[in-house]
């Protein structure tokens, strides 16, 4: 007897459609297709990556270390009074550590860095915090619940090697920034002093 291996030809064309729509669907409707895509299209735009262990961060870092270490990145500068120093670069980006991003800053005293701000596509936030709490762990639980009742806000932060990673904690509200902070010590001392009138604000 013989045996028909054939395919039925219902069997075919379900098999011809999910070939040529799986990928799509993949890509257009799976988190992980998502963002493969938009760092393709970024590709495709120019836009450089900045791949950056922000957690390996000091104060000790200079603009020109900076620019030699990403070269690619196109930073405009300016002089002027910031919340963290007297200067700001900042530069277009498509990527940070594989992830869709917008920009980076950087907070500079002189030509010392002080904090640096990478802004992110919103749907992103929960894979930036993914990536943060996979490089040091959980969030210092005991110094969020305290910013958060000073400022009213819920803050996730991480202490690293000089200073803090900050995030918005849970989901964003529409009028909040989807942005990842690092903060040196430095930046946080001068800060604290600026919060003491007798206190001069610390370099």
């Amino acid at each position: 007897m013989r045996h028909d291996l054939k395919l039925p030809r219902l069997y075919k064309t379900l098999l011809m459609l999910a070939l040529v729509f799986g990928p799509f669907y993949w890509l257009a409707f799976t988190e992980d297709g998502q963002r493969r895509t938009d760092l393709a299209l970024m590709f495709i735009l120019g836009k450089p990556e900045m791949n950056a262990a922000l957690d390996a961060f000091t104060g000790a870092l200079t603009e020109a270390q900076i620019r030699e270490t990403f070269p690619k990145l196109g930073f405009q500068c300016a002089d002027g009074a910031n919340p963290f120093g007297d200067r700001l670069c900042a530069a277009e980006i498509g990527a940070f550590n594989g992830m869709p991003a917008s920009s980076v800053t950087l907070f500079l005293l002189g030509d010392g860095l002080r904090a640096v701000k990478v802004s992110y596509r919103r749907i992103y936030h929960p894979l930036v915090r993914n990536w943060v709490e996979g490089r040091v762990g959980e969030a210092d639980d005991a110094r969020a619940s305290e910013e958060s009742e000073e400022t009213g806000d819920g803050v996730a932060t991480w202490t690293v090697t000089d200073g803090l990673l900050i995030m918005r904690d849970g989901e964003l509200a529409h009028e909040d920034d989807p942005a990842l902070f690092w903060l040196s010590g430095a930046a946080l001392a001068r800060q604290a002093a600026a919060r003491a009138p007798d206190q001069a604000p610390l370099n």
